[in-house]
């Protein structure tokens, strides 16, 4: 059963992720320029690939994922140990969510957002005991 998948540069949508979270299995998921992926997207993900540990986003300046499809990876994926958002702008809101569902999180990068600042910091600091 496949556990890693890298989507890289490709004309993939929400259908496409929504075929990928047929794989109860997958473990390691990386999406990467992939901009007709969406929040609807990565809810699938979420809703069918609970086994997730490493997950890494770049939204490409998109801004097609986020809060909304971040809380629902927050929801489910509850073992996930790393999670790297590029152009990725998460608010206080799925961060926290985050931080207080996967308790195993280990790795959180955060590049080239425009809605991190001191408080979101503050936010992952005092919830994140794993980091």
């Amino acid at each position: 059963s496949l556990v890693e998948v890298l989507l890289e540069r490709l004309h993939v949508s929400d259908t496409g992720l929504l075929a990928v979270s047929k794989l109860a299995s997958l473990e390691i998921l990386h999406l990467a320029k992939t901009p007709e992926c969406s929040n609807t997207g990565l809810a699938a993900i979420a809703n069918g690939c609970r086994k997730l540990r490493k997950l890494h986003v770049d939204g490409w300046r998109t801004n097609r994922i986020g809060d909304e499809g971040l809380m629902e990876i927050a929801r489910k994926c509850l073992y996930l140990k790393e999670l790297v958002l590029i152009g990725v702008n998460p608010t206080i809101t799925s961060l926290s969510m985050l931080a207080s569902n996967c308790h195993v999180l280990e790795r959180l990068a955060l590049c080239g957002s425009a809605t991190i600042g001191d408080a979101e910091l503050s936010c992952i600091a005092a919830k994140c005991y794993s980091l």
